[in-house]
Formats: structure tokens, C-alpha cells, sequence
């Protein structure tokens, strides 16, 4: 499986989270402390928002742990929202298009989990994906084909409905083809402005999910003092940590943060 992160708040520089925390993004690319996959080495990729409506993206198929651009690059972006990501493939190739996050207009995506019997499933999935969309599909992985699918609902307008049918219908078509393996889902996607989460699976063991707040260098303070959605804690602080329970969300927003149930 996979490793996310994903922050909200006032403006840090990438590296605060990428590479300054006791259990940082890249430490866990290296050393996950909560998968069944212990090194996330096949990739990684970030995307950040500053000024413009869309996001800056540094993807790249080398084990975080062992590029230096992306050490030169954190040490000098600042941004006040961004996602980053190291990817651990379920058995698709190993390449750029297949790195998260994946970016649509201002939207960012990012996934850790698994469409079961993804080779069975494939081609209905991508059915589901409208012609706009899907001129839009550069990978080969059931993350990209789950955001597209989602985009092709109306993610747009209304996130949390979106991707709920979409987890409706990849259930359906996983039903159809008979698929014996589990569909799990830890997500995050945002707008640039607004941020939501899902923790969702079939067989109720998705990929871990928590939200917090862990120190970084900014001396600011932020309107919500929750910054950041992730795979798991970044630091040992367990009173600044909590636990998103299966089929349960969260919409982050600078007010504050919300819970809701995710009914397939």
C-alpha cells in the first residue's frame, strides 16, 4: 500500500512535513509504521497551491527517501495547503503517470488502497468514466480511474456525494466480475481552498486514516488548529492525533473540521 499526507493552514515550507518530523512523510516511504507494506518505494509525487488557481506537481518514480530535488524543492516552496504522497504499487508499472497525486483543473486526488481483481474489473470501471474525463486518463492504476469516475459524477459540485456513488457503483462492478479481493479506500482531494477525506472498504479493514496537528515551524496561528489529514501520525504525540474510524470522512474548511458517514 501506500503513504499520504495531507495539510491545511498557515503557510510552512514543504520540508516542515516532508522531511522535519519525527516520522515524516519520506521516513515512512522507508519504515510505515501502520501497513502491511513497510517501504513505499515506487514513487512519489506532491502537489502544492500558492497564488495560482491550479496546483504546482513534482511527481517521480525514484524512492523518495533518494531524490535530492525533492529536497531542494521543499526546502524552498512555501505554501499555506498541499498534498504528498509515496506510492508502494498494488501491480501496476512503476512510472510518472502512476505516481499520485493526480490533478484535474484545481482539483487534487490522492489514494491508498486497492480496487480488488483491478485486471477483471478494469474495463467496466473505465466505462463509467465520461468522455471529458477520460481524455484525461494518463496512468494505468484504479486510483486515477477512481478520481476520474468521481469527476464524471459531479465531484465538482458536490464532493462527498460523488465519491460515494463511486464507491457504489466500483462495488457493483466488483460484484458482477465475481472479484474475491477487497475494495479499500484512504483517499484525500481538494479544491485548493477546502480539503475531504474517506476511509472506506468492503471488507472493513481499509488503510489507516488520522487527523491532527503537528508542530511545524510557522509561528502563526490558524482559524482551525487541525492542519493535517495522513496515513499515520508524523510524530509520537499522541494527544495531538486522532483516529478516523472505518466508513467515516472529513471535510476540512478554515472554520473548522467535519465528520460525516460514508453509506454505500
Amino acid at each position: 500500500m501506500c503513504r499520504w499526507v495531507a495539510y491545511a493552514g498557515t503557510e510552512i515550507y514543504l520540508e516542515d512535513l516532508l522531511f522535519h518530523q519525527e516520522h515524516s512523510i519520506v521516513q515512512q516511504s522507508l519504515a510505515a509504521t501502520q501497513s502491511s507494506w513497510v517501504t513505499n518505494g515506487d514513487g512519489f509525487g506532491v502537489a502544492w497551491y500558492n497564488q495560482k488557481k491550479t496546483p504546482g506537481l513534482f511527481k517521480d518514480i525514484l524512492p523518495a527517501w533518494n531524490d535530492s530535488n525533492l529536497r531542494s524543492l521543499a526546502a524552498n516552496i512555501q505554501t499555506q495547503l498541499f498534498f504528498a504522497h509515496v506510492r508502494a504499487t498494488t501491480g501496476t508499472s512503476i512510472s510518472r503517470n502512476n505516481c499520485h497525486p493526480f490533478v484535474w483543473e484545481n482539483w487534487t486526488f490522492m489514494h491508498n488502497g486497492q480496487i480488488g481483481n483491478w485486471d477483471t474489473c478494469r474495463k467496466d470501471v473505465e466505462s463509467s468514466i465520461d468522455q471529458t474525463h477520460y481524455a484525461h486518463r494518463q496512468g494505468t492504476t484504479d486510483s486515477e480511474a477512481l478520481f476520474l469516475v468521481a469527476l464524471s459524477k459531479g465531484l465538482i459540485r458536490d464532493p462527498v456525494r460523488a465519491m460515494t456513488e463511486t464507491f457504489r457503483d466500483v462495488s457493483r462492478i466488483r460484484d458482477k466480475n465475481k472479484s474475491v479481493d477487497p475494495m479499500r479506500v484512504s483517499c484525500a482531494l481538494t479544491n485548493g481552498k477546502e480539503m475531504w477525506a474517506f476511509r472506506y472498504s468492503s471488507d472493513e479493514r481499509s488503510p489507516s486514516m488520522y487527523f491532527g496537528s503537528p508542530h511545524t515551524r510557522s509561528e502563526q496561528l490558524s482559524s482551525n488548529p487541525i492542519n493535517t489529514i495522513a496515513s499515520e501520525p508524523s510524530d509520537s504525540e499522541k494527544e495531538h492525533w486522532f483516529k478516523v474510524d472505518e466508513g467515516q470522512g472529513l471535510h476540512w474548511t478554515e472554520q473548522g473540521l467535519e465528520h460525516f458517514s460514508i453509506t454505500v
